[in-house]
């Protein structure tokens, strides 16, 4: 990490990886260990109210990521499993700078890490790996194409004549406007597979498929990626640890009571309040998938943090929302209100309900309706 510095950058929405580039491709180093603040310019080119406190950053951070990241963006690609991996296309549909584009991501992402914001971007394991300068092997395909990995394995354990299935040292790139003849190897158009060199045809697919394809974009994105975190950090981790890091955790069901313990309360709530502890036994009983929903709507990511709901930033927070300064709910007020989140600052506004059922009832439905996002 270079040296601590500040900076603030104007972002129109709409255009946040342009003038993210544009406010930061100069002063990368001197910054990522430090603040950043942003202004948001909204349509009619007017600076948005609010005062970058930190919230602004993660919305803007979680913005580029879903729009940059996005197959339709054209740097990206999914494998079957719906991961995400550098496009080998990439230039042919995000223009000449692709390049500077993934070493602008690859900062970001640095950044993100470096400060604890957990990004909802599913990464392939094998990029993962390469990302963090792990040497990637044959094996590391199952994370790409299953598929295309079993198929292989199975020729390496072909028991006829493999001659016969005129397979020669190349791969099809289907990347481009037409499919294109790759050579694996110095004229691999000529050389036939056979049982003898299945081994080196096998390594050789593997190389192409998992590094050479996608080699300068995994170069721009690496040398942006180690601005923000140094190497011997990273040797520290495996991929699926370094995964953990960047997404958090995926699988399994949420630890509730970690969760309530690293809440923090405004508006007139505390933990004893009965809308607060009606939020937990709700959160205690819904299914592991519904939490991660309810996760996602407060934070934008429904992942878990890798160590535990204290290292996540911002701390999380219920405020109450509705009729203020009485504990008595209002039948014709608060109850007929939805649940509202401030993504940017981990914050749930929460009307106080009178039930169980009833909050349950509201909560899921601003969740999966999508209905209760707000920026304030």
């Amino acid at each position: 990490m270079g040296a601590v510095g500040y900076a603030t950058i104007r972002v129109r929405r709409g255009h946040l990886l342009e003038d993210g580039i544009a406010g930061l491709s100069d002063k990368l180093t001197e910054t990522l260990g430090g603040i950043i603040r942003v202004q948001f310019i909204n349509q009619q080119g007017l600076e948005e109210a609010g005062v970058d406190g930190g919230g602004l950053f993660k919305d803007f951070l979680n913005d580029l990521i879903a729009e940059a990241f996005d197959p339709k963006f054209g740097l990206f690609v999914e494998t079957p499993e719906r991961t995400l991996y550098p496009n080998p296309a990439s230039e042919l549909h995000a223009g000449e700078r692709h390049l500077q584009y993934f070493y602008f991501l690859g900062a970001i992402l640095g950044k993100a890490c470096y400060d604890g914001i957990l990004l909802d971007v599913p990464l392939a394991d094998f990029f993962l790996a390469s990302l963090k300068g792990r040497h990637v092997e044959f094996n590391d395909l199952t994370t790409l194409d299953p598929e295309l990995y079993r198929n292989l394995v199975s020729l390496k354990r072909y028991q006829g004549d493999v001659e016969d299935l005129c397979l020669y040292f190349t791969a099809i790139d289907r990347s481009g406007m037409e499919e294109t003849v790759i050579e694996l190897i110095p004229n691999g158009s000529s050389v036939p597979v056979t049982r003898a060199n299945v081994p080196r045809y096998l390594h050789c697919m593997s190389i192409y498929l998992l590094r050479a394809q996608i080699y300068r974009q995994l170069s721009s994105m690496k040398a942006g990626f180690s601005i923000a975190v140094r190497k011997r950090w990273l040797d520290m981790f495996t991929p699926a640890e370094l995964r953990l890091l960047i997404s958090g955790n995926r699988t399994g069901s949420m630890d509730i009571d970690d969760m309530a313990a690293n809440c923090e309360y405004s508006g007139g709530y505390e933990a004893s309040h009965p809308t607060i502890r009606a939020l937990w036994r709700v959160m205690r009983t819904i299914s592991p998938d519904d939490q991660r929903l309810v996760l996602k709507f407060i934070t934008s990511c429904s992942n878990t943090p890798l160590l535990g709901f204290s290292h996540l930033e911002p701390k999380l927070c219920v405020h109450r929302s509705g009729t203020a300064g009485t504990d008595a709910p209002d039948a014709t007020a608060d109850l007929t209100r939805l649940p509202t989140a401030a993504t940017c600052m981990n914050l749930l506004k929460l009307p106080p309900y009178s039930s169980d059922d009833a909050l349950r009832e509201k909560l899921m439905y601003a969740v999966k309706s999508g209905s209760g996002f707000d920026l304030s």
